[in-house]
């Protein structure tokens, strides 16, 4: 039975004008950004434009074989009539819909790439999606991206359906109408597919422009990705791939699914998307500071070898950014608001520095160091900090008159030597950064009974070094090494002729700075998660940094509407 209700000489009019009216719209909107001189020569080359757009679409289904798609759909719908399907128009028809859905598309760029790309050839890809089902499929994964958290009217999933709908029932006045069926179809169901692979594969949110001081290398989305993954022919296998594998997002999943208690269900939505930012893969081998829990864990061979309590930087200043544009304005260093918030930070643990110098920061020197030297002229010279002016030169504390000295210029730098009461302890472990941001020891050992252990200038205090060195370096000959030159006996008793001639020596010059090289350098995440899994079911740290409100303020857009009240409350 005919399909058509209209005069099918009435639709081929239609059809041929399709061209016209998209083009029309181009030209208007040419219109409006012509500039006053050349006006003429410009819209004589559009009108010649037009006139040969309308000839070339006029003559396209001239003498023309029937195309893979509307033979398909003549089959499909048991009617000749869309074996006169033409595939230039369109084309032209996906064109006017990529124009129609500006904004509203999640890569406008890459979009456009992808189906000029497909104008090449027939559109018998989409007929594929169609005919093997992939389309029911991803509807699927879109409507089911509740289980993430996320909202599936981020994927327009209902009108993805009600097209499909529309499509199956082939009921057309025209093949324009099919045409534009046809074209938002395809564009939404494509528009929604790099959508929904982003956000499983990389997470809604970049990390790296809401804190700022997340320093590990998240990867994002790029147009070449995306396009790429367009172009695989199995969507569904695709979707299929990408989707969250780490076993903490896994675990927080199954109990997303679970939990009724509101704050719960907030913190675990924030620490999911946390687990889908594609940070670098720790291969089962790494070392981990999460700064919520003030702890430390070392896992190798995917097992957990050491735990331990740490101290992280301390929380800057409440009003801090009110504080920052006063600083900002004065330049005095009274005015500046104190920030000591450790960073997000990845790196390799490639050393271990033993009797380590502190090079004493600036910052450190502007708010500390002077105050002290003003209180106690003494104070430098009791502590083994050593002064040293612009040349280079040593200078002796007790002659330098601290009250008269800015603390805006100090024309002084500080070391202080080592010992068993440096700063950094016997310890300081390294890895490469731009922060000047380390592991150490602490002769200070009060502050690891403290439940907020956020107390530190940005450095990261760790409660047993000589443990985690050991488990680091993997060597009992270099552990030996190691206890001998922080001032402990060897393991080894065949050694200790060897540990008490450097303990003598130690004793008449003090100790002296040695780098321990790690060979198998240790992949190094200083993260922050306050949800994590535990053997008892999740496990909640508080929000040291108030990080999660951060996030919040930029993911509650893509939450399922229940989950943004639940956060909220």
């Amino acid at each position: 039975m005919n399909m058509f209700r209209r005069n099918t000489q009435l639709s081929s009019v239609k059809e041929l004008l399709l061209p016209l009216h998209l083009f029309l719209n181009h030209l208007l909107d040419s219109f409006f950004l012509l500039k006053i001189n050349g006006f003429r020569a410009s819209l004589m080359r559009n009108i010649k434009l037009s006139l040969l757009l309308i000839l070339v679409f006029g003559l396209a289904g001239c003498g023309k074989k029937p195309s893979a798609t509307g033979i398909y759909l003549s089959e499909l719908f048991k009617d000749k009539t869309y074996k006169k399907f033409d595939t230039a128009v369109f084309n032209a028809a996906v064109q006017f819909e990529l124009k129609q859905q500006r904004g509203k598309l999640f890569n406008q760029k890459v979009l456009k790439r992808f189906f000029e790309e497909k104008s090449k050839s027939d559109t018998a890809w989409f007929i594929t999606l169609i005919k093997d089902h992939q389309i029911d499929s991803l509807e699927s994964f879109f409507n089911q991206s509740y289980k993430h958290g996320i909202a599936p009217e981020l994927f327009n999933a209902k009108k993805i359906d009600s097209l499909k709908q529309r499509f199956n029932q082939g009921k057309f006045d025209s093949l324009r109408q099919l045409y534009t069926l046809m074209a938002r179809f395809q564009v939404l169901t494509a528009n929604a597919y790099i959508s929904y692979a982003s956000k499983m594969q990389y997470g809604c949110i970049d990390p790296s422009k809401i804190y700022a001081r997340y320093y590990i290398p998240v990867e994002r989305p790029t147009d070449s990705s995306l396009f790429k993954m367009l172009s695989k022919q199995n969507w569904v296998d695709q979707l299929n791939a990408i989707q969250p594998k780490r076993a903490e997002y896994i675990f927080l999943q199954k109990a997303l699914d679970t939990c009724s208690d509101i704050a719960l269900r907030a913190k675990i939505l924030l620490n999911m998307e946390r687990y889908r930012w594609k940070i670098p893969a720790d291969s089962g081998r790494f070392v981990r500071v999460n700064i919520p829990s003030f702890n430390l864990v070392v896992v190798d061979t995917g097992k957990v070898q050491l735990t331990m309590k740490v101290c992280v930087g301390e929380k800057r200043e409440d009003d801090y950014a009110a504080k920052k544009e006063i600083y900002l304005k004065s330049k005095l260093v009274e005015d500046k608001p104190l920030n000591h918030e450790t960073p997000i930070m990845f790196g390799k643990l490639n050393n271990i520095q033993l009797n380590p110098k502190w090079n004493i920061p600036h910052s450190i020197a502007q708010t500390e160091i002077l105050a002290k030297s003003r209180a106690n002229p003494y104070y430098l010279v009791s502590s083994g900090i050593r002064v040293y002016n612009k040349k280079g030169e040593t200078v002796d504390p007790t002659e330098i008159d601290w009250d008269s000295v800015n603390p805006n210029n100090i024309p002084y730098n500080f070391k202080q030597d080592p010992g068993d009461g440096n700063a950094l302890g016997k310890f300081k472990f390294n890895f490469p950064n731009k922060s000047s941001i380390y592991l150490h020891d602490t002769p200070n050992k009060s502050a690891f009974k403290k439940d907020n252990r956020a107390v530190s200038h940005g450095c990261i205090r760790v409660a047993d070094p000589l443990t985690f060195a050991k488990v680091l370096i993997q060597s009992p000959r270099l552990f030996d090494e190691i206890r001998i030159e922080t001032g402990l006996p060897p393991l080894d008793t065949l050694k200790m002729g060897r540990y008490e001639r450097k303990l003598e020596h130690q004793q008449a010059v003090g100790r002296q700075t040695r780098w321990i090289t790690i060979q198998n350098s240790w992949p190094l995440f200083i993260d922050y998660y306050t949800c994590v899994p535990d053997s008892n079911g999740v496990k909640v740290y508080n929000d040291v940094y108030d990080y999660d409100n951060m996030l919040l303020d930029s993911l509650k857009r893509y939450l399922v509407k229940s989950n943004q009240n639940s956060v909220k409350q």
